[in-house]
């Protein structure tokens, strides 16, 4: 991993980018997130805190995508919930005819 702020900052916002355009294309049970920042960069330098800033937007754009999608997968969810139900609730008796007698 990179050992500097701007590396680093770098590296996040290219994942993060890189994970908001998985979860566009429509599967997002590929995209995946695995950057980790690394323990020990110490404080941000203040030349690099506007650049921190705008990363951080972003993150906090990717987080509206997956809560997004995951109200959609809810609601997906909840509509074949009921569509289940509702043909369970539909769905005729079984009639038993007894063809041994």
């Amino acid at each position: 991993m990179a050992a500097n702020w701007s590396d680093v900052l770098d590296l996040y916002g290219r994942a993060l980018l890189d994970f908001d355009a998985a979860l566009g294309t429509g599967d997002a049970s590929h995209a995946s997130f695995d950057f980790k920042l690394p323990d020990d960069l110490g404080p941000l330098p203040p030349e690099l805190a506007e650049v921190a800033a705008s990363i951080a937007a972003l993150s906090a754009d990717v987080e509206r995508h997956v809560r997004e999608a995951m109200d959609e997968t809810a609601h997906e969810q909840a509509a074949v919930t009921r569509a289940r139900s509702l043909a369970a609730r539909e769905r005729r008796p079984a009639k038993f005819i007894d063809v041994n007698s």
